[in-house]
């Protein structure tokens, strides 16, 4: 039986290419289809509409815990792609869309660098944890070296590792077409159910 790991390793190795579906766009069309919110710019929706999208990936998630414990795939899959599509309906409505795949891009980037590009930076990272009394290891896998906490496995990011800056991506990208709170629910009102 193979590990996920194993699974995954196997797959990047033989250049699987995974079928990506263009989610943001077919939940586009269902929030125009049924006048949902598709807001044009990156804006907190007002109450009602936030408390609304995670009630949605709540649910989902609740789902996905009960189609797990009952050991059903059929619907694991169905959970799973109710997430993606009530999450994409929240990348909507709060006004992301637009800027969702750099935003994306930016954490994807940070979390790779949690590993190691070389063997000299794992075995600083390696020194640093066991210097705060955190007993680790690395390893070497593919072009990268992985560091683990010796517990539980756990992944310890590399002392290069470099956080997300949505922040800057947000203020950057199209600055001048953020929307006021107050100004969306105006415009909301006459359009969507609220």
């Amino acid at each position: 039986m193979f590990s996920l790991a194993d699974l995954f390793s196997l797959v990047l190795k033989n250049n699987f290419i995974m079928k990506d579906p263009q989610t943001l766009t077919a939940v586009a069309r269902f929030h125009q289809t049924f006048k949902h919110p598709i807001l044009p710019s990156p804006v907190i929706p007002e109450a009602n509409r936030c408390k609304l999208r995670v009630s949605l990936i709540a649910e989902e998630l609740k789902e996905l815990e009960e189609a797990i414990a009952n050991d059903d795939l059929v619907e694991v899959a169905d959970a799973l792609c109710d997430i993606q599509y009530v999450l994409s309906g929240a990348v909507l409505e709060f006004g992301l869309a637009d800027k969702f795949k750099t935003l994306f891009d930016e954490v994807q980037r940070s979390n790779m660098s949690k590993a190691c590009e070389n063997e000299k930076e794992a075995m600083d990272t390696v020194a640093h944890y066991e210097s705060k009394g955190t007993n680790c290891y690395y390893i070497k896998t593919d072009d990268v070296y992985l560091v683990y906490r010796k517990e539980d496995n756990k992944t310890l990011k590399s002392i290069n590792y470099s956080p997300a800056d949505l922040a800057t991506i947000l203020k950057t990208l199209n600055h001048s077409l953020f929307i006021e709170p107050a100004i969306v629910s105006i415009l909301l009102s006459g359009f969507y159910p609220l």
